[in-house]
């Protein structure tokens, strides 16, 4: 049965998509079998990170309203990895009763599942979170970010959502920029954000790259590593953090 995490962001242009695929690409490489849902309906944009946007014929919203079946939906991206798109339109059939009974439908298939949540702190990101085992909150090491990440996590909080089970992601991390005081270090980002740290992405202009041409990491990028390490993290296994 999978473990379901909710990848949220307080602020959006953080990164969070891109962590949610190259998470999940480190995860289906160690055999571990993911399902992607694109949880940002009206922008979903998932299909495009993983070269799939033409086979897009169903999306979730299908799955809820019995339009299609629940194998008809999935995009496969290989045998291990496969995405669920998000509507193009917000349906009030969308709720917690709704989308429990969609990741039922999946759950028994998978070893892990990854909502890729709309930025905020909206209605979307608090259905989803509840309907989760695991939320990750993706912040990039500055002010305004750790402060939405903050109000991210007390949101999570007040609806319910476990502190222990909150756990952030520093992303684009400048080791550079950090010393000379340009961003937030490690120490700090928690301080602001009184967030669990799961795992630390350093800035890589290669995920720039592989986001607009549809390719994945080299083995050697250093932004791989570090999505290699906090999959062995989240798979249960102790990885020091890289940096």
């Amino acid at each position: 049965m999978a473990k379901i995490y909710t990848v949220v962001s307080g602020k959006g242009g953080v990164g969070k998509s891109t962590f949610c695929v190259n998470v999940a690409l480190s995860l289906s490489e160690k055999s571990k079998k993911v399902l992607l849902i694109d949880g940002d309906v009206g922008l979903r944009c998932l299909d495009l990170l993983l070269g799939l946007q033409e086979m897009v014929l169903y999306d979730w919203s299908d799955v809820i309203t019995e339009r299609c079946d629940p194998e008809k939906a999935r995009l496969f991206y290989n045998e291990q990895l496969q995405l669920l798109p998000a509507p193009l339109d917000y349906s009030q059939n969308i709720n917690i009763e709704s989308f429990q009974k969609l990741l039922s439908a999946y759950r028994n298939d998978y070893d892990y599942i990854f909502i890729d949540a709309p930025a905020g702190i909206s209605e979307l990101p608090q259905i989803y979170s509840k309907c989760s085992d695991e939320c990750i909150v993706v912040s990039t090491p500055d002010e305004v970010s750790a402060r939405s990440a903050c109000i991210a996590g007390n949101t999570l909080v007040k609806t319910g959502i476990k502190e222990n089970s909150i756990r952030l992601i520093i992303n684009r991390f400048d080791k550079k920029a950090i010393k000379s005081g340009k961003l937030l270090n490690i120490d700090t980002m928690i301080d602001k954000t009184y967030l669990r740290l799961l795992g630390i992405v350093p800035e890589d202009r290669n995920l720039t790259f592989v986001s607009v041409t549809e390719k994945t990491l080299s083995p050697f990028a250093d932004a791989k590593t570090a999505f290699n390490n906090i999959a062995e993290r989240i798979d249960g296994n102790e990885i020091p953090l890289y940096l």
